[in-house]
């Protein structure tokens, strides 16, 4: 009975700190932290998290311009620069700068440097024109912020008239929303549904601007 008390009291002791680490982040909204960014490519989140699987849905393609809000260590940055080709455009926004020089490397390895410009800023306010962005991308990134209309205010200012958003949570991430909070802030923001894909455990969302 000792080892099975052992492993019942572990068990218990990693729930608590899942628990304790969401509600934190529920309280108080913060980004993934830079020194963890080796995790974001972990071979067990790439079992759900495939770049090309996850975009595939979103409608990238040839001479897009399309936003990717908390770019992180570029992800997907590097399979968005591939798929709009040299005539598109990645605009890769990320509040720390330590995860933008990452990003930056990483597409520059990739050779596609020429596709992507980094923006060092928050999702606030971004140094974009008004109606320029095809799609907007926001992977696990949308419950980081602690002001999201705030951010979707923006977006719909950055995005073309019938442009696209596409909202991705999952679950492994402590800031996890359930998608009906989600869609009631796109609603709230004045986002068309699109359509979603997924479950529970990683889902994605598509809405539209309709201007």
């Amino acid at each position: 009975m000792g080892l099975v008390n052992l492993l019942v009291r572990g068990l218990g002791i990693a729930i608590g700190a899942q628990v304790g680490a969401r509600v934190a982040h529920r309280i108080r909204p913060r980004p993934y932290p830079a020194p963890l960014r080796h995790l974001l490519d972990h071979p067990a989140r790439m079992q759900y998290r495939d770049p090309v699987a996850t975009l595939g849905p979103f409608g990238l393609g040839p001479g897009r311009t399309v936003l990717d809000v908390g770019c992180g260590a570029g992800t997907f940055t590097v399979e968005m620069a591939r798929q709009v080709g040299g005539e598109g455009r990645v605009h890769a926004v990320d509040i720390q700068a330590s995860m933008v020089e990452a990003a930056r490397v990483r597409v520059a390895a990739a050779g596609f440097s020429e596709r992507v410009q980094f923006h060092h800023c928050g999702a606030y306010r971004m140094p974009l024109a008004s109606d320029s962005v095809d799609l907007a991308v926001l992977i696990a990134s949308l419950s980081e912020m602690p002001q999201p209309l705030f951010a979707l205010e923006e977006l719909r200012r950055v995005l073309k008239t019938g442009g696209r958003i596409a909202v991705s949570e999952e679950l492994p991430h402590s800031g996890y929303v359930p998608q009906r909070a989600v869609r009631n802030w796109l609603r709230e923001a004045g986002f068309r549904y699109g359509g979603l894909r997924g479950n529970p455990f990683c889902y994605s969302l598509l809405y539209f601007n309709d201007g």
